[in-house]
């Protein structure tokens, strides 16, 4: 069963979430609450898998050892942002859950998180203790919701050898200059068909919605008001119809439908048929794991436009580690939390991930034993106030796939742009005021039980 954010509380909807919630937690929620030497068992979900699943197993393990009061048990979900608010709703969460950044919003205005404000001032956690982007992801409507662990930014990968074969060995400063190489690199065989692009922002596609930041203004004012028609978007939509005019609608689609798989040897960046992609800092482990033994590749910030007031932007993503509302061991949870911030957990998950930490402050054996060979580069990109995290807004998963779709029309020229701003401007407009709407009417309630629970969480 699969449920959108958006689609997730109406009554009639609620009343069957319960019921799959209780068919889910029977079936994953393990009984017992506490071991046969008498410890009490914390559950925490995840959808990691691979090397991060094995990195928060050795760090789980490191803890369970290192005390004789708390064991920590894993369980691997898939859909874990479903998962998580169907257990929530049906009155049986995990302990602590791991989930996107971007998700924070939806869950903390239906009551669904625990608010940890009071347990982070008992434990002195601060915020200047994080880096400034990573740590407002964390943080919603004036309250804390989560411990943000394993972090990127998005930066622009370049292959180095094409780039050589049309006369650069730099990266471009600005994002016409990328364009100006885009249409150097890009190659097209006899029939008119494209062998290679330089550039293709639907590839690999996940951060559609927030092309407008390149240009000087993102799409959400952070209040009341959505920005399709603002100028940002203006430009961005006119930048992403180029391509259709560029290069034909009809070559594009051909193109894009010869992409291998992203975790593989046909990557379109790794097979050399896209030569730019904005990417996060875990790209370097599928670099190793599926390029080519001979690939070489650059990392540097992805250029903005040289008429936003800004040199270039990046997209802050973050791993967060929440206590969904009605957790049966809060305390417990929290000690595993802490435990990751103060005694050298969460870097060892982040070398385990091939990312950074959300913490300002890391030991010098981080950076000797991180393997990515641009660290530097992220980790400037991360301090530097030009990397935002995506809008937080109670309609994420709406937005998020209206405004995907809407980037598709507009590159591909089945809309123009001034038709598929306005439509998208008012359909995310309504979406926005209906959720502020019910945040007007449920506010006043939820800030007081809120603000009871961090109260009895600081005695």
């Amino acid at each position: 069963m699969s449920i959108s954010v958006h689609q997730w509380f109406n009554k009639t909807q609620i009343a069957l979430i319960s019921v799959v919630a209780l068919l889910l937690s029977s079936c994953s929620r393990i009984p017992q609450d506490r071991t046969e030497d008498g410890r009490t068992i914390v559950t925490l979900w995840t959808s990691w898998a691979g090397t991060e699943r094995a990195g928060i197993d050795s760090v789980v393990a490191d803890f369970n050892a290192s005390q004789s009061d708390i064991f920590v048990r894993t369980l691997n979900i898939t859909d874990p942002q479903t998962k998580i608010m169907l257990a929530t709703a049906g009155g049986n969460p995990p302990d602590i859950a791991i989930m996107n950044n971007q998700f924070i919003a939806p869950y903390a205005e239906n009551n669904a998180l625990t608010p940890l404000d009071g347990l982070c001032e008992n434990a002195d956690i601060r915020p200047e203790h994080f880096v400034k982007t990573f740590w407002e992801t964390a943080t919603y409507r004036g309250h804390i919701w989560a411990v943000p662990l394993t972090c990127s930014v998005t930066t622009l990968h370049y292959n180095k050898k094409i780039f050589r074969e049309v006369g650069y060995d730099r990266p471009p400063e600005t994002l016409e200059e990328l364009e100006r190489i885009n249409d150097l690199i890009t190659q097209k065989r006899d029939d008119g068909s494209i062998s290679r692009i330089g550039h293709f922002p639907l590839e690999p596609g996940w951060w559609r919605p927030e092309w407008s930041n390149w240009f000087g203004l993102g799409s959400y004012d952070g209040e009341n008001r959505m920005l399709f028609e603002a100028e940002g978007w203006q430009q961005a939509a006119d930048w992403l119809a180029s391509y259709h005019q560029r290069f034909g609608k009809d070559e594009l689609i051909k193109l894009r439908s010869g992409f291998g798989r992203f975790s593989s040897p046909q990557n379109p960046f790794f097979d050399g048929k896209v030569a730019m992609v904005l990417q996060g800092i875990w790209m370097n482990r599928f670099i190793e794991t599926f390029a080519p033994y001979d690939f070489e590749y650059g990392v540097a910030p992805f250029p903005a436009s040289e008429e936003a007031d800004i040199p270039y932007f990046a997209i802050a993503d973050a791993d967060l580690a929440v206590i969904p509302k009605g957790a049966d061991h809060v305390d417990e949870a929290f000690t595993f939390l802490r435990y990751l911030i103060e005694d050298g957990g969460l870097e060892k998950l982040a070398l385990a991930h091939g990312k950074m930490t959300s913490l300002k402050a890391v030991s010098p054996d981080f950076y000797d034993k991180h393997d990515h060979p641009y660290l530097d580069v992220f980790l400037e990109i991360a301090n530097s106030g030009y990397a935002k995290a995506r809008p937080q807004l109670a309609q994420y998963q709406n937005y998020f796939t209206d405004t995907n779709e809407a980037a598709n029309s507009l590159l591909y020229g089945l809309v123009t742009p001034e038709e598929g701003l306005a439509q998208i401007q008012s359909r995310q407009q309504k979406a926005l005021d209906k959720k502020q709407l019910r945040w007007s009417r449920v506010e006043a309630s939820y800030q007081d039980l809120w603000q009871e629970q961090i109260d009895e969480s600081k005695n």
